[in-house]
């Protein structure tokens, strides 16, 4: 009999699994584009497939006794929630750049066509110069929370039997988690402020009326602020800590912990990923801005 953590692990590795397919048939029957804002989220869905099997290993393994499989499912659900924000923000860029009168976003500003790759790879992280926009200063700020998490997750990856053993050696990471998850947090409560200035830009332009796709936006937003403050609770909270020894019994993780985490931390960011592949339905029927062509298409949104 599978213990709570295994169970829940290949409940939401089915419920990934799900949308994977969805998306990949998708991208197969032409709906959807790779060039598209979907492929950001579809990255996310393949990280988070992963992070799912490893912590179904996990499970199976029982009792915190390997601990390399931990690290590795604490790395990829770390990365799954920082591609999940992006994914978000690229999803806001592309509804301004695609709905908006202007056809521009003030988050970040329109690439012309033929710009090397690399090019607007740097530009998206610049921090000065003309082409600086809100969005370079959050792209810099992922960066830095994701390397804190990745690099205290490191730490621990090697040269310990059993959890047990880890709890000498997490005052670093400790520090390392709660930092970087409160960066995300930061991020995530910006996010707000601007999927307001939206919906109020839309307002002044529509008459008051609100396109359905930024109130799925909206309603996004408080499942990312529970799953934002769960991961910096989840650094300083011994009793909502995988590396905290007393969390486990001798068939693994105690129930209480699991549904925990299951609910505030995977549940929040798969229902978030289903929403944001919502859209789909609410904006099949916008108008896209083609920069080649200058002019206004039925078609998938490019990315911005």
């Amino acid at each position: 009999m599978l213990n709570p953590e295994a169970s829940a692990a290949i409940v939401f590795l089915i419920l990934y699994a799900i949308l994977f397919l969805l998306l990949f048939s998708a991208y197969c029957t032409g709906r959807m584009n790779w060039r598209s804002r979907y492929t950001a989220i579809f990255v996310h869905v393949t990280i988070r497939v992963a992070s799912q099997a490893t912590g179904l290993a996990f499970g199976l393994a029982n009792n915190g006794s390997n601990t390399s499989l931990l690290t590795a499912y604490f790395i990829l659900s770390s990365e799954g929630y920082v591609t999940l924000v992006v994914s978000t923000y690229r999803f806001l860029i592309a509804w301004q750049t695609n709905n908006s009168s202007s056809h521009e976003s003030w988050l970040e500003p329109t690439q012309p066509p033929g710009k090397p790759m690399f090019q607007k790879l740097l530009e998206s992280m610049s921090i000065f110069g003309p082409q600086r926009r809100p969005m370079s200063f959050i792209h810099n700020l992922l960066v830095i929370g994701n390397s804190l998490l990745v690099t205290g997750g490191s730490m621990l990856a090697g040269g310990h039997s059993s959890v047990h053993q880890l709890n000498a050696n997490l005052v670093n990471e400790k520090v390392m988690r709660v930092v970087g998850q409160s960066v995300f947090l930061l991020v995530n409560i910006y996010l707000l402020y601007c999927i307001l200035r939206v919906i109020q830009e839309c307002k002044l332009e529509n008459k008051g009326v609100v396109h359905p796709t930024l109130r799925i936006f909206l309603a996004i937003w408080p499942l990312l602020i529970i799953r934002g403050i769960y991961g910096v609770l989840a650094a300083v909270v011994p009793a909502l800590n995988y590396f905290y020894f007393a969390n486990y019994t001798a068939y693994g993780l105690k129930d209480a912990f699991v549904i925990s985490e299951y609910i505030l931390s995977t549940t929040m960011e798969w229902t978030s990923c289903a929403l944001l592949i919502l859209t789909w339905v609410t904006s099949r029927h916008d108008p896209v801005y083609d920069p080649k062509k200058e002019k206004w298409k039925d078609e998938l949104i490019v990315m911005a």
